[in-house]
């Protein structure tokens, strides 16, 4: 009930504000479960996402945003839960697992951190968690100013299926290496898209 409320009150002001446009709507599958991948570069990110989603994303999130109770309250209203960076971290796998197998949508900004270079990152977990739920991986582009009345564009691409990997006894690079071309999409679309725009 609070998400639906707090999108109801935020995202027209949101959309206002951040000038945003979406473009591949279409390409959102119908349900769950899949994990939708999109990258980070500001705090914003989050909010952007969840105001154009139509379905309600389950985010990781950085365990320091849960130290404030209050906040760690409505952030898991929200749908968000918390992960230890630079650790393994047994619970908020199982919890990212869970949602998948529950039909969920997970969503992972797999660069672990707020990225603000041109440098692909990439951390392994998104690709573990597709591959061990055998479920499709939906990248988002997230292009920003991330100023009031600058715009904003999103731009969603075809469920990436790693069907090929199903089967497979993957180590830890081999992870990390499917991660990494799965950020390289994301990159290349974000590059496509300047590129464009500058002609």
């Amino acid at each position: 009930m609070l998400y639906t409320i707090s999108k109801f009150i935020l995202a027209p002001i949101i959309k206002v504000l951040y000038k945003i446009k979406t473009v591949g709507m279409e390409n959102i599958p119908e349900k769950g479960p899949y994990i939708l991948c999109a990258n980070h570069r500001n705090a914003m990110d989050p909010v952007l996402i969840g105001v154009v989603y139509p379905h309600k994303v389950s985010c990781i999130a950085k365990a320091e945003l849960f130290n404030n109770k209050l906040a760690a309250w409505y952030l898991g209203k929200m749908g968000a839960f918390p992960v230890k960076r630079g650790e393994p971290d047994m619970k908020s796998i199982k919890n990212s697992l869970k949602i998948l197998n529950e039909g969920k949508i997970l969503g992972i900004f797999p660069e672990g951190t707020r990225n603000i270079s041109d440098d692909i990152k990439a951390e392994p977990g998104i690709a573990m968690f597709a591959i061990k739920s055998k479920v499709p991986v939906v990248p988002a582009a997230i292009i920003s100013e991330y100023k009031m009345f600058k715009k904003t564009k999103i731009i969603i691409g075809a469920p990436i299926i790693l069907e090929e990997y199903y089967d497979m006894k993957l180590q830890n690079e081999d992870y990390y290496n499917v991660s990494y071309d799965i950020m390289n999409k994301i990159n290349q679309t974000i590059k496509d898209e300047s590129n464009e725009a500058d002609n």
